[in-house]
Parts: structure tokens; C-alpha cells; sequence
């Protein structure tokens, strides 16, 4: 991996010696018409391809063009320019959150992460946060469906799914090579490189990113609770303060990586992949309550085989075999401070340290099937099977807890970390079944009609039948699609047993369920296209917890709408035509029951932490032949948090971020990019995740020496890092 790097590092310093090489040149999305955009080929909605315009799904695709016109610098960046998802981000061992259309929960994902078809979420967690360490540099384009999927993906696809699709073939003979290299503010450090070569049906692909960086330290200073003076308080932390590893001052460093290795040869790929999220715990805990210099590790690897055949002119199979490894691993640590006791009984500030481990793994098989039955009539089907071998509570040796003053950092008696093996007494094997249809019928050039059914079968929960249907009109301009599905949502192994009845984990949790009606319409020119979505999601079975522990006794309905527009303006000054995009979504309602800890109803109410309005606004010009410049802008509406956070509501804001690039600075296909990130410097705040419950009012010791402190372990605001700037050295051979 050393010498990978090396070598990829090396590369721009020769990088004029191989200006002789032909720059690859492919048609992107950005030179088609936007009516040309509704023919685009998509593969996610419902596991074929099709049409965009054709799809039972509202889908919005964007292209490795415009990642890299707007500076994204890591893929999850996306989330924040997409309609329907509100993102709040702790940068810490839940890296962020995305209430897509109004389903907040405090672990888990409501939404499947896809690369190239296969899911990417945490085995144990179900969270996306791999996304911030897939590479940007190999990436074709990203698919986000909306709506419910598991008719054709299974369990977790509630709210819809990003599939992020790769380079997999060109159409050229020879080595190609196309990545950056970054650095930026806050010790940002990015190399992200894909080496791609192709001899006729042969080709392989080999893919690097490293991502270093830490959190804006003058972002801490915004709010009580992730401020200094709590951090570095010797009567909070005693000798812990002595140990730099442990903390002592606001830093949140992180350490991406990712490996990506494949071959391809005609209908047949095999890859390995390696992907590591590892952060400290950024804004998420109360700074008098946990250090936020940690680790907390969760790397990622799988290895796949997948073969696509014809076995007729109108069938087509394809069978994917997949193991993966999804852990926490040993070298996570956690260090707290709380109120407790001496060994007398009279009252101490205290902490401790610990490790922790989880380490879990999955073998799968899935075979589908494409059936042309006939112009008119296609089906899609197929079957999978999963085994899954999930550890159930942590293993998490801790040291003794002891009062802050007794603590010294070089005799404190530090646990040894867990052995990195599975203890058989503590782990779960699951196995999971699913069969699938779907069926498009063309009934003529103006209107097709979709019909999706799955069975899946748990050996924990049981079996569950999902339903998907669509109608899809096109009147030439206009555009009509009526979308209906359910889902369900498994409850992720960590909810399960990875945690005490306190903390809303009990083995006996179900799955929730979930119905989605959604209407749309598309109007659709050359140079002008707009899309309005409504639609409604009726959730059951949502877990709450009482004091009983978390029980599946919860509802929720809510309705929004989507807007989406574009626009292609010619300037005369300009080298190709401006290109305008927007969003905006509005809740009409979000209800749920509110149920209190003795688990009684006591009616309904708004779900907290969500914006009623969001409008996303962004411009790409290519102003002379070489330059490209974007803006984009985002503004959230205030938002009423959950009924845990002692702060009422979190104030609106407007941020704006600002991408230059110059293309073939030193040779043909070596370009440089400035990205400045909140732009305006902007000083803003998003909700706390799970409870929320530290609250503002600052803390301190009283007469006797009790700490009067903050509310609870996570922070009710999570201010945001200020402004940063990137650059970017990127090249294409």
C-alpha cells in the first residue's frame, strides 16, 4: 500500500513527459441537451437499465463532471445539494445523519449505500458513512433513487438508495490515469488516483484514496459544550490530561483510506475492495463528558465475483458471490467523565477508558434475471441469500473508574485491548432470503405501467412481503409518473444487543414499516426542465424508547414535496452556456406519536429536528475555454428539535461554496482546482443526534465540589466548520 502511494504521489512530477499521450475524451452529461438527459441510461431504480424518464422512481444523477465542477472533495458532500435530505453531520462515530424525507432516527440508515449494486451499509450500525471514503477518482456518475426499493433491494431501502457507479470500461486500448492530489485547511491531506487499463476484453482498474484532515478547532468555541476550557479542565479529566493521546483540547482528527482492485473480462469482474472510516468524535458528545481526540475505526473489505450472460437474444442472467468483513475494530477507545462516588460513598468527579471491538461478516449470493418477453413486456427477477455472522454487545475492556484526582496517566492501569477474534457465545448467525419480480408492460409510446413484488424471509424476524407499483406517462414536453411501494427497516445488530435497555437496545425489536404514494410531473426542453414531486410516507411499527426499553409502538406520516429545475442560458462572453440548477422541499406535516418513557401515547406531534424548507441553488459557467467556475448555495429553515433538547428550535442559515477551476495549466489533461467551502464563513448550527439532552448553560463546580454540568452525552447543537480553502492538482491520461 506504501509503494502504491509513493508512486501515486510521484505522478504529477512527470506528468508533462506524458503529455503525448491522447487525453481520453468522453461525452459527458453536461454536453447533452437536457431533453437528451431523459434518454440517459440508468441502472438503480429497478436493477436494469432504463430509461430515466421511464423509471418507476423520482432519480436524480450526477455526473463525475459535476463532483468535480461544485469541489466536492469526499462523496458524501453530495447529500448536501439534494432535495428531500436533511444532513446533519457530528464528524464523529456517527459521521452524519440524513433525515431523507423526514425519517430521523438515532442508528441506522434509512437508505441503502450501493457501489456498482452492492450495499455498502455497516453490517452492525447499517450506516452510510463508508461514503466518505469511496474515491471520487473512479466514479462515473452517482444514482439517487427515491422512494421505496426494497421490492427489488430488500430490507433497508426505505426512503430509496445512492448507487454509486464506477469506471468499468472505455472504449479505447492502453493505460489511462485520471485522480487529484489536495491539500487544504485544517491539515487537509488527499490523494484520490484510478489507474484504468484496457487490451480489447480485458481490463483492470486499480483505485487509492487517502483523506487526512481535522475539524475547524475555532468551530468548537461556538457552543458551550465542545469548547476548550471543559476539554482541558483537570478537575474534569485529572491526569487523562497528561496523556496527549487522550485529549486535553478540541481535535477531531481523521484518516480515510480506500483500496480498490478489479479485472474485468467481457461479461465477468472480480475485485477486492478496502474502505476505512476512521475519525475521532468531532461535535457529537458533550465536551465535559468525552474526549473528542479518539479513534474510532471501522474499516470495511470485501471481495466479489460477478458474471453477466445471454443465454438467449431475450435473457439474461447475471450471479454475484460476495463475502465482506464490516468491524469496529480494536484500536477504538473512549474516554468519559461523569458524576459518581469515592470509595466512602461521598460524591466524585470520575473517569475512565476503554476499548471497543465488533467485528462482523457476510457471505451472499445473488442471481437475477433480465427477460425481454417482448417489445412491449420485460420482467426482471432473481433471487439472494445471505449469511451473516453479527457479534452481539461490544467487546469493550475498560479501566477502573476512579476519581479524577486519583488519576495519573503514566500509572494509570490502561486495559489491554480485545483480542481480535470472535467469541462464539456473543455472536448471532442470521440468515436472509429473498425472491423477487418486477414487470414493465408498454402499453404504447406513452405509457407504461410497473408491477414489483418481493418475499423476504429473516431467521430473526420472520418473513415480509413488499409491493411496488408505478405508472409512467410521456405527453412529448410533459412528463407523469404515480409511484406507490412499502419497505421495511430492519433494526441494525447495534440496536439490538449491542447496547443496555437505557440506551433503547432490546433483542426484541421488529422491523418498521413504511408506505409511500408520490406523484410527479416533468416538463422537459432543450434548454429548460422542471420536476414537481409530492408525496406522502406513512411509517408503523417505529421504535421508541420507554423505560422498559425500545419497543416497536410508534407512527408517523409525513408529506413534502420536491422541486427540481435547470436551465441552460447562452451568454455571449461565455464559452458554452451557463448552466443553472435548483431545488426546493417543503413539509407540509410531520407527525408521529408521542410517546413518553412509561410508554404511553399522549398523542401526536411535529418530528423534531426537521426544516419545513430547504432551497439549493447552484451555477456552472464555463467562462473561457480553460476556466469553470461553480456556486453553489444552500439554505435550511429553523428547525423545532426533539423533545430531549433543552434548546427549543436551531436557527436557519444560508451557506454558499465556490469552485474554480483552470483546465490544462502545465500540459494537456493537468488542471488545477481553488474550492472555498462556506464561503461567507458562515457561523451555523445543526441538530444533535439521538437525544440531543446537553443543553447550554454552562457548567461549573459549586460550593461543595459537585459539577453541575451538561444535560447529557450528546450535544444539542453541532456547530459547523467555518470557511476552507482546497486546492487541487487533478489530471487525466
Amino acid at each position: 500500500m506504501l509503494r502504491f502511494v509513493r508512486i501515486a504521489l510521484l505522478f504529477p512530477l512527470v506528468a508533462a513527459a506524458l503529455a503525448a499521450f491522447p487525453q481520453e475524451k468522453d461525452k459527458t452529461i453536461e454536453e447533452m441537451s437536457l431533453e437528451e438527459l431523459l434518454n440517459l441510461n440508468i441502472v438503480s431504480a429497478s436493477n436494469t437499465s432504463e430509461k430515466l424518464s421511464d423509471a418507476p422512481a423520482t432519480v436524480v444523477v450526477i455526473s463525475r463532471e459535476e463532483i468535480l465542477q461544485r469541489g466536492y472533495t469526499e462523496m458524501s458532500q453530495i447529500l448536501d445539494d439534494l432535495p428531500g435530505m436533511q444532513v446533519t453531520r457530528p464528524f464523529g462515530d456517527t459521521y452524519f445523519k440524513n433525515y431523507w424525507r423526514g425519517y430521523r432516527n438515532t442508528i441506522g440508515e434509512p437508505f441503502l449505500i450501493l457501489l456498482d449494486g452492492m450495499v455498502f451499509n455497516h453490517l452492525y450500525y447499517n450506516t452510510g458513512d463508508v461514503l466518505v471514503a469511496f474515491p471520487l477518482s473512479n466514479v462515473e456518475r452517482v444514482e439517487v433513487v427515491y422512494g421505496p426499493a426494497s421490492s427489488v433491494y430488500g430490507a433497508n431501502a426505505f426512503m430509496g438508495v445512492i448507487n454509486v457507479i464506477t469506471r468499468r470500461d472505455r472504449e479505447e486500448n492502453g493505460a489511462r490515469e485520471r485522480g487529484s492530489l489536495t491539500a487544504g485547511s485544517w491539515g487537509a491531506r488527499i490523494a484520490d488516483i484510478n489507474y484504468f487499463y484496457k487490451n480489447d476484453a480485458v481490463r483492470f482498474s486499480i483505485t487509492g484514496r487517502f483523506d487526512d484532515g481535522n475539524l475547524d478547532p475555532s468551530a468548537g468555541e461556538r457552543f458551550e459544550y465542545t469548547k476548550n476550557k471543559y476539554y482541558s479542565d483537570r478537575r474534569l479529566w485529572g491526569g487523562f490530561l497528561d496523556n496527549p493521546a487522550l485529549g486535553g483540547k478540541y481535535s477531531s482528527p481523521w484518516h480515510h483510506r480506500a483500496i480498490d482492485a478489479r479485472m474485468f473480462f467481457e461479461g465477468f469482474e472480480a475485485g477486492v475492495q478496502y474502505y476505512q472510516v476512521n475519525s475521532g468524535y468531532g461535535n457529537e458528545y458533550s465536551s465535559d463528558s468525552a474526549q473528542n481526540l479518539a479513534v474510532w475505526d471501522r474499516p470495511d473489505v470485501a471481495a466479489y465475483a460477478r458474471a453477466s450472460k445471454k443465454l438467449s437474444p431475450h435473457v439474461t442472467s447475471t450471479t454475484l458471490l460476495r463475502w465482506r468483513r464490516s468491524d469496529l475494530t480494536n484500536d477504538s477507545t473512549f474516554t468519559e467523565s461523569y458524576d459518581g462516588s469515592r470509595a466512602g460513598g461521598a460524591y466524585a468527579r470520575v473517569a475512565d477508558f476503554s476499548y471497543w471491538q465488533s467485528l462482523n461478516s457476510s457471505v451472499s449470493m445473488f442471481q437475477d434475471f433480465d427477460i425481454k418477453a417482448s417489445p412491449r413486456l420485460s420482467f426482471t427477477t432473481g433471487i439472494k441469500y445471505e449469511q451473516k455472522s453479527l457479534q452481539k454487545a461490544y467487546d469493550n475492556p475498560y479501566g477502573p473508574t476512579l476519581p479524577v484526582d486519583e488519576i495519573h496517566a503514566s500509572s494509570y492501569p490502561y486495559p489491554v485491548p480485545p483480542t481480535q477474534s470472535e467469541i462464539q457465545n456473543n455472536r448471532i448467525k442470521t440468515e436472509d432470503r429473498g425472491l423477487y419480480i418486477q414487470a414493465r408492460y408498454r402499453i404504447n409510446d406513452a405509457n407504461i405501467v410497473n408491477l414489483g413484488v418481493r418475499n423476504d424471509h429473516n431467521s430473526e424476524y420472520g418473513g415480509a412481503t413488499t409491493v411496488r407499483g408505478g405508472y409512467v406517462k410521456s405527453l412529448g414536453k410533459w412528463g407523469f409518473k404515480v409511484l406507490a411501494g412499502n419497505a421495511f427497516q430492519e433494526p441494525a445488530p447495534r440496536l439490538l444487543y449491542g447496547g443496555w435497555t437505557g440506551s433503547g437496545s432490546d433483542p426484541n425489536l421488529r422491523p418498521e414499516r413504511s408506505r409511500t404514494i408520490e406523484a410527479s410531473g416533468t416538463y422537459t426542453v432543450s434548454n429548460l426542465s422542471g420536476l414537481l414531486s409530492v408525496w406522502d410516507v406513512r411509517n408503523r411499527d417505529t421504535i421508541i424508547n420507554t423505560k422498559a426499553g425500545a419497543q416497536n409502538i410508534g407512527r408517523r406520516h409525513v408529506d413534502g414535496l420536491d422541486l427540481h429545475g435547470q436551465m441552460l442560458i447562452n451568454v455571449a462572453s461565455f464559452a458554452s452556456a451557463l448552466r443553472l440548477w435548483g431545488y426546493y422541499s417543503h413539509i407540509f406535516k410531520a407527525d408521529e406519536d408521542k410517546i413518553n418513557k412509561a410508554g404511553v401515547n399522549l398523542g401526536s406531534g411535529f418530528i423534531g429536528d426537521l426544516a419545513k424548507d430547504e432551497l439549493w441553488f447552484g451555477a456552472t459557467a464555463d467562462v473561457t475555454p480553460k476556466i469553470t467556475t461553480t456556486l453553489r448555495s444552500r439554505y435550511v429553515s429553523s428547525r423545532k428539535t426533539v423533545d430531549s433538547n433543552p434548546i427549543d428550535s436551531v436557527p436557519s442559515y444560508f451557506t454558499a461554496d465556490f469552485t474554480g477551476r483552470v483546465h490544462d495549466v502545465v500540459a494537456p489533461g493537468i488542471g488545477m482546482t481553488l474550492s472555498v467551502l462556506n464561503l461567507f464563513d458562515k457561523h451555523y448550527y445543526q441538530p444533535g443526534v439521538r437525544d440531543a439532552s446537553s443543553g447550554d448553560t454552562p457548567g461549573s463546580f459549586d460550593a461543595k465540589g459537585v459539577w453541575h454540568g451538561s444535560g447529557g452525552f450528546y450535544n444539542s447543537l453541532l456547530p459547523q466548520p467555518g470557511r476552507a480553502v482546497m486546492v487541487s492538482l487533478d489530471f487525466r491520461y
